[in-house]
């Protein structure tokens, strides 16, 4: 692997995270519920990544479907903790990622972790755990509870990346549409209709869902599952500050401790891995 193709692979990466990051800040102004959001937003980023990938037709091998899964749930996850915690501590603690992407890669391809890989997901793990400790006194344990689940479903996205006969824009694209199914709860609903506003977001946050996981499919083609991993940290910095600076929810300080604790840790990995190549 060229560093080229390397510095490609963590330029898709960055701007995957950067679109998955108004998330948090649109998932908060919309009055929708979960479900509804969920649902509507994956129904226009099946249509756009179904165009992008030239088809929309999807051949299921287990990875795909997996990953398609994973997808799914991660969706799902992340929008209830996001209404049961802060939009950073949902977001941040999503990040525990990385540390579950190394544990699938020992546990089904013996990969062994190597001494950068660990001492990056300690920093990453102290940060996260700086969040959480900041959520619990909020009185957020479920929703931080849910955004941990979704760190692991969130793992399995990237891990999916490297299983046989597995393109990542096949189960970004198959994800998506599992998802489209909870459109339904359009119907039952009672928030629909009453901010006209909503419409607006709900169609930013299709295009961001779009352009997070069409990035994310170029990402991980290129660089290993784990550097894309550590990369899109850039994420959990980002979304907070969205938020803070559109809806005027102010994390707690220890939110800013952690979150500068993770995005300068990944941005030192992610450098040193372009480098040794």
């Amino acid at each position: 692997m060229s560093t080229k193709k390397d510095y490609a692979g963590v330029l898709f990466a960055v701007l995957s995270a950067v679109c998955w990051s108004f998330s948090g800040v649109l998932g908060k102004a919309v009055s929708w519920n979960s479900f509804s959001i969920m649902g509507f937003r994956a129904a226009i980023a099946t249509v756009l990544l179904g165009m992008a990938r030239g088809g929309f037709r999807v051949r299921p091998t287990r990875g795909t479907l997996l990953g398609a899964l994973a997808v799914t749930a991660t969706s799902l996850l992340y929008l209830c903790a996001l209404r049961l915690t802060t939009a950073a501590n949902a977001i941040v603690l999503q990040y525990a990622m990385p540390a579950f992407v190394i544990l699938l890669c020992w546990i089904f391809y013996h990969q062994r972790p190597s001494l950068a890989d660990l001492i990056t997901t300690a920093f990453v793990l102290l940060g996260v755990t700086l969040c959480s400790i900041q959520g619990m006194k909020s009185g957020a344990f479920l929703g931080d509870f849910l955004a941990i689940l979704s760190a692991i479903s969130f793992a399995a996205v990237f891990f999916c990346a490297r299983m046989p006969g597995t393109r990542p824009e096949d189960y970004s694209y198959l994800g998506n549409m599992l998802s489209s199914v909870l459109l339904f709860s359009l119907l039952f609903d009672t928030n629909i209709g009453k901010e006209p506003m909503d419409w607006l977001y709900m169609l930013l946050m299709g295009l961001a869902q779009t352009g997070g996981y069409y990035f994310f499919a170029r990402a991980t083609s290129r660089i290993p599952p784990l550097t894309a991993a550590l990369t899109s940290n850039i994420e959990p910095v980002l979304n907070p500050i969205w938020v803070f600076l559109f809806l005027g929810e102010k994390p707690g300080w220890l939110t800013f401790v952690g979150a500068a604790i993770v995005l300068s840790t990944v941005t030192i990995y992610s450098m040193r891995g372009c480098a040794r190549q």
